[in-house]
This record gives structure tokens, sequence and C-alpha cells, in this order.
């Protein structure tokens, strides 16, 4: 069905009898920073970017709420640019063993998570210092529930995936790169 702006549809419906009720709005995104510093400290390169909630995020973030502990938090890189997929058996939805960039699964920042600039953003941070994780062709990122220093065989332990853009990172020996996340809890 089409959406229209006028809501024609919608007084159409109500006239004859039908009522579909108030349409919630609620749902979950994310966005992800991607900030490059140089050993000068100097920034070399900053993005902006949406992610994709899985299917696995979905259902933790949902298990948040009702009391189920975050456990390990992590994130992991790779080198992949395969479009982001919802559903974990999809190579989109995760970081795969054979596009894992080495040493590239780093725990939060200590004070992470923690609130972001409302009560219903949950703020996530990572950092590789000069020396980890250096590859020329850094496509995709992950915020998952572990950070065993491998690639993942599926979308299980993935909560949410995001792409590089407009370009994959290149991430010097001497570089130090910094993610922060973004999960928004949205209402109606």
């Amino acid at each position: 069905m089409q959406k229209e702006s006028l809501g024609v549809r919608d007084q159409v419906i109500q006239s004859v009898g039908f009522n579909r009720g108030p349409q919630d709005g609620v749902g979950v995104k994310g966005m992800i920073t991607v900030e490059l510093f140089g050993p000068d400290g100097k920034l070399k390169y900053r993005s902006e970017n949406h992610n994709l909630v899985t299917d696995k995020g979905d259902a933790h973030w949902a298990a948040v709420a009702y009391g189920t502990a975050l456990g390990t938090l992590g994130m992991k890189l790779g080198t992949a640019s395969t479009a982001t997929s919802k559903t974990y058996n999809n190579a989109g939805a995760y970081v795969a063993v054979a596009d894992y960039v080495s040493g590239s699964a780093a725990a939060m920042v200590d004070t992470y998570p923690k609130v972001g600039t409302s009560p219903n953003i949950a703020q996530y941070q990572s950092t590789w210092a000069a020396g980890v994780a250096t590859n020329s062709t850094i496509n995709r990122v992950s915020l998952c529930d572990n950070t065993t220093d491998a690639g993942e065989t599926d979308g299980t332990h993935t909560w949410a995936i995001a792409l590089m853009a407009p370009a994959p990172v290149a991430k010097g020996a001497s570089d130090t790169l910094t993610i922060t996340w973004l999960i928004t809890f949205l209402g109606a």
C-alpha cells in the first residue's frame, strides 16, 4: 500500500466504520561517529553513519528492558563492504571470519555504556590505539556481545552493524581510531 500524505485513506476508512487505532512508532535506531586521529592527535577523518540494528539487537534490548544484564560488550572491525542486513544468518549482519581485522575486538571504554544526550539514548564507545587493528580498508564495524579476537560465523552475537561511509577508514600504525555508537529508543 502506498503511503499518502493527505490522510484521505484514513478519513474514508473511518467514515465507513473502520478505525486503524493509534499508530505506534516504537523502534530502535542507531548512529555511529567514526574519528581517526593521527600520531599528532589531530583529526584526520570523521564521519557519521546510520547503522542497522539486527534481529539479535532487537531481542537483546527488549530483554534488557525486563531485567537481563548487558553482559560483555564489544566492537569488531571488518573489511567487507557487503550491504548491512538485519537477519542474523545473512553475511551483511556481522563481521565474518574472512574479513575480520586482526586484533580489532575491542571492549568498551571504561565509562561506557552510558546515557547519551537524552535518557532514551544509550551511548557505546571503543578505541583502537596506535599499533592496534592497523588496516587500510576498514569498511564495517559491529556492536557485539563478545570481545573474542576473531570474526563471527553468523550474526548471533551481533546487535548492530554499520558500514563506514563515504569510504573505508585507513588506520595507519600510528593512528588512533574511536567509534562512538548511539542507540536511540524511539517513542510514538
